[in-house]
């Protein structure tokens, strides 16, 4: 197998989104019902733009 060097920083990165990303998976797994907008923003690290609804308000 071949070797990929990167920062400390890099790694500690990427082993931080594998772990939100698993625990989101078993979130949704065990979810009975849809799962929010606002839910997978904060399991997956990531901020939401304005989006506007069915009839043309911003939520």
């Amino acid at each position: 197998m071949g070797e990929i060097t990167i920062s400390t920083k890099e790694y500690k990165e990427l082993i931080e989104a594998q772990i939100r990303i698993a625990v989101f998976s078993d979130y949704v797994r065990a979810s009975e019902f849809r799962i929010n907008r606002e839910d997978c923003a904060r399991y997956l690290n990531f901020k939401l733009s304005e989006t506007k609804s069915d009839d043309g308000d911003e939520k």
